[in-house]
């Protein structure tokens, strides 16, 4: 197992990966409460698949991670992604947002191709 962070306090974005044969299983949380909030599987190219719990954004970080980790590594992925901020604002959910991406960059520079 992996494990990469970006960001401090509650802005904090983790991210797991877990080698399944050739394939890989990640879990990206943050927040004030980590919980499982989307999943989402990738292809080899990057095509994405999500499903969210009703009322949840999480999948905008699973889809986009899915994504960028199947077309960097050339493997499946299933992502699971819960990052929770209460009654956040625009600029937090901006704050985790760009934490999520920069918080995948690392795990992509880690796992390489």
């Amino acid at each position: 197992m992996n494990h990469f962070e970006y960001g401090k306090g509650k802005y904090k974005v983790w991210a797991d990966s877990i080698p399944a044969g050739h394939e890989l299983v990640v879990f990206i949380g943050g927040g004030e409460k980590p919980h499982i909030g989307s999943v989402s599987i990738s292809e080899k190219t990057g095509k994405a698949f999500s499903f969210s719990i009703p009322e949840h954004k999480d999948y905008i970080v699973s889809n986009d991670a899915a994504c960028r980790i199947s077309e960097a590594t050339g493997r499946r992925c299933l992502v699971v992604v819960g990052i929770h901020i209460q009654n956040a604002s625009k600029l937090e959910i901006k704050k985790l947002l760009e934490n999520s991406g920069k918080c995948v960059d690392k795990l992509i520079e880690k796992i390489g191709t």
